[in-house]
């Protein structure tokens, strides 16, 4: 003999069997999801990836410029020495003089 299952039985197993075909149905919906996040979430950490680069190539065109910039402005001692020379030193001139009167020395005995 058979026993018929109580009416409650059928119905808890006819609860899971909908929510069991519910989940199925869903699963493509909630990879697809999970698939959309995760594209997300690496297209971020890529560009965040891509601003340190950016901002590191800045940072270091900023210290080359600046030791370039000192390099060509500070004067060592032999340029130093040059320009006090040149600005306040009259050698060419005086030579120059003692040329312009050698020349009208000469030019007056001529």
């Amino acid at each position: 003999m058979a026993q018929e299952l109580p009416q409650s039985l059928i119905d808890t197993a006819t609860v899971i069997g909908i929510t069991n075909l519910k989940s199925v149905g869903e699963q493509p919906a909630m990879l697809s999801n999970l698939a959309y996040s995760n594209t997300i979430a690496n297209t971020n950490l890529s560009q965040q990836n891509a601003v340190a680069n950016q901002q590191a190539m800045n940072e270091l065109a900023i210290s080359i410029v600046g030791k370039t910039v000192n390099k060509v402005s500070d004067l060592g001692p032999l340029e130093a020495r040059s320009a006090v020379d040149v600005l306040t030193d009259n050698e060419v001139a005086k030579t120059l003089m003692d040329i312009k009167g050698a020349m009208q020395a000469f030019a007056k005995n001529a």
